[in-house]
């Protein structure tokens, strides 16, 4: 051991060619190395787990305990394990390891196999020859898919059960931060993940050639577009004696826009800005609701649902989906947006309403677009001129020069 920290201290020190070249061999040789160590290490482990309990007191398993004191991940260190405790059906597989012919990870996905071979009660035993060829001929990623159809092969019950063991180990955390902001952290299964990526994927294209945002951000709108398409098709179960809601309370004065009114309140997320509760209140269930001057109610009106059902259904007629230029989303995807709103006296008739997705529907209100009608009748949408903002040092920097 000493020896090898020397040589390791000795690499570690060496000057380095600022070469392409050669700085290729070097990463090809180090892996090749870092495989054989890991080797050793998997032969160790595999000892270590055979020994009695007592040899990790305090921890749950020999993972358990390389968890803590190697500072491994509990994936690593089962790999590590299961490589030293199936060496003896690996032997040509950890003589090509040992030849610089195979990774050491490739020898891991292996070992799994071969281990989920040795506890499943089927009869047939573990060839190492066929995944042997196919290991030196695939990718990583490739030939961890051939190892699930040999175990699959081997035992359809045992694979059946690891994947619904991992469906088990499905998790959302979703942890509310200061201001309202939302922070989610999880874990899905595999088919559970595939579900979720194919259903994001297709709502986060880019839409339109003015559409720059990160592929981080359109899967967050995707998100989000998806939870209110729930809401808005009534597809969740109800609570109580109604469906799921958004519900905002605002002021008359914010509505419309007026200087100094305070910011709307949502349920759940708190203050937001005018723009955002008039681009909610754009298709919405509107309750009047009168207070005293002690802030008491005073009356409650009625609610009331803008546009109507049949003025949506002739929304729905005339377009299809959304009106932005170039959008495709379906009609049943989209909220009926007032060009002008109807809290500043516009109509809502099928003149003055337009089908907006709901990522457009926010660029209209929070994002400072406009969209208007040409003299065919098509809609036009119209970028928002850019804001400029003057800094304090730089008096000589005026709007005219």
């Amino acid at each position: 051991m000493g020896c090898l920290a020397r040589a390791t201290d000795q690499v570690r020190s060496r000057a380095r060619p600022n070469v392409p070249a050669a700085l290729r061999d070097d990463l090809t040789r180090l892996r090749r190395i870092i495989d054989r160590i890991e080797l050793e290490f998997s032969t160790v482990a595999g000892m270590f787990a055979a020994t009695e309990e007592e040899e990790w007191q305090g921890c749950l398993s020999p993972t358990h305990w390389m968890r803590l004191e190697c500072g491994m991940t509990a994936g690593a260190a089962s790999n590590a394990i299961a490589v030293g405790s199936h060496a003896a059906a690996l032997a040509d597989s950890i003589a090509a390891v040992e030849e610089g012919r195979l990774s050491f990870a490739h020898l891991a996905l292996m070992a799994g196999t071969a281990r989920a071979f040795h506890e499943s009660p089927t009869s047939t035993a573990f060839e190492e020859q066929p995944l042997l060829d196919q290991a030196m001929s695939h990718d990583l990623s490739r030939f961890r898919t051939d190892c699930a159809h040999a175990r699959h092969a081997h035992d359809a019950e045992a694979f059946q059960a690891e994947q619904l063991k991992d469906v088990e180990s499905r998790t959302l955390e979703v942890r509310t931060g200061e201001g309202g902001a939302v922070f989610l952290k999880g874990y899905l299964d595999p088919v559970g993940g595939a579900i979720v990526s194919t259903t994001l994927d297709a709502l986060a294209r880019r839409a339109g050639s003015e559409d720059d945002r990160s592929r981080e951000r359109r899967y967050a709108d995707a998100l989000v577009e998806l939870a209110g398409h729930g809401l808005d098709a009534a597809l969740l179960p109800r609570v109580g004696t109604q469906r799921p809601h958004l519900q905002v309370t605002t002021s008359l004065e914010t509505l419309v826009g007026s200087a100094g009114a305070p910011a709307g309140m949502l349920e759940r997320a708190g203050p937001i800005g005018t723009a955002t509760v008039q681009r909610l209140a754009c298709d919405a269930s509107v309750t009047r609701v009168l207070l005293g001057p002690d802030s008491a109610v005073v009356d409650v009106g009625r609610a009331r649902r803008l546009p109507s059902g049949a003025t949506r259904r002739a929304l729905h007629a005339r377009h299809g989906g959304c009106e932005w230029p170039g959008c495709d989303r379906p009609a049943s995807w989209t909220a009926a947006h007032h060009i002008k709103h109807w809290a500043h006296g516009g109509a809502t008739d099928l003149q003055n309403l337009v089908l907006l997705c709901h990522r457009h529907h926010s660029l209209v209100h929070e994002g400072g677009w406009e969209l208007v009608r040409a003299d065919d009748g098509e809609m036009r949408s119209v970028a928002p001129l850019p804001v400029v903002r003057w800094h304090s040092r730089a008096p000589d920097l005026t709007p005219d020069g």
